[in-house]
């Protein structure tokens, strides 16, 4: 049997460089350790709709309804949602105006340390650099 010739490898895909903080005081630690678990959850998650770098571009279908996901990297709107607002959004979704889901409830799949860890994320993916 001939050898079939190998795969093309896939390359990874190219994530927002998020700034991480530097001290070695809990503070710091915990910091970027939700940093860090947050991305692994947005990476896995929520980026189907809102993109890799978070700028809400990556879904099609839902921009062709009209429904752009939000951009996470737009600061000045994303400081109109307060941190509870956003836990709330995660936890049980968001509808719009005639009831459909736009976003699906995340709390069955997500633990509420894993969507705090996901709003660090996005607080911080204004700051992030381009890969």
């Amino acid at each position: 049997h001939p050898t079939p010739p190998p795969a093309a490898a896939i390359p990874p895909p190219r994530l927002p460089h998020v700034p991480l903080p530097t001290g070695s005081d809990p503070e710091h630690v915990a910091l970027r350790r939700a940093i860090r678990n947050g991305e692994r959850v947005y990476q896995q998650l929520c980026y189907n709709c809102h993109g890799r770098q978070g700028k809400g571009d990556s879904n099609v279908y839902m921009e062709s309804i009209g429904h752009k996901p939000a951009d996470h990297t737009d600061l000045a709107s994303m400081q109109e949602l307060s941190d509870r607002e956003f836990f709330i959004a995660l936890r049980d979704g968001v509808k719009d105006e005639r009831g459909w889901l736009t976003m699906p409830p995340w709390a069955s799949v997500l633990t509420e340390q894993e969507m705090w860890d996901v709003i660090t994320y996005v607080r911080h993916l204004p700051a992030a650099s381009d890969p």
